[in-house]
């Protein structure tokens, strides 16, 4: 994968990176407060919406569980729909990034998930 040069001048791989950096800071808090000597897998929940790119955040993963107890451990990735609702007819669909009408009746929609990121489960040895 060939990293591409935002039109802000920085890698965009860089916000893949801090969430991986965060991440693996929540699973090594946990890991640590439960005594683990190692980290096996790192399951996380990542919403089609949430403005993170699962390939990248895979390669950032791989650089951050170096030399750490999480250094062998495996990333498995649920991505959530970006679900969306009609304020007008109420229809519920599920939308692409660019989907802001409603296909049944063309009234505006507000997003009812695909936003979620967080660490959904850690196992630990």
């Amino acid at each position: 994968m060939v990293a591409r040069r935002s039109p802000f001048g920085y890698n965009e791989r860089m916000h893949e990176l801090s969430v991986a950096q965060s991440m693996m800071s929540v699973a090594l808090e946990n890991a640590a407060a439960n005594n683990a000597k190692k980290i096996l897998r790192i399951a996380l929940v990542v919403g089609k919406l949430s403005g993170v790119s699962v390939d990248a955040l895979r390669f950032a993963f791989d650089a951050v569980k170096a030399d750490t107890i999480a250094n062998g451990a495996a990333l498995v990735i649920e991505e959530t729909a970006a679900d969306a609702r009609c304020g007008a007819c109420g229809n519920g669909f599920e939308a692409g990034q660019y989907d802001f009408l409603c296909p049944a009746c063309g009234a505006p929609v507000f997003p009812t998930g695909g936003n979620e990121l967080y660490v959904k489960e850690l196992e630990i040895e």
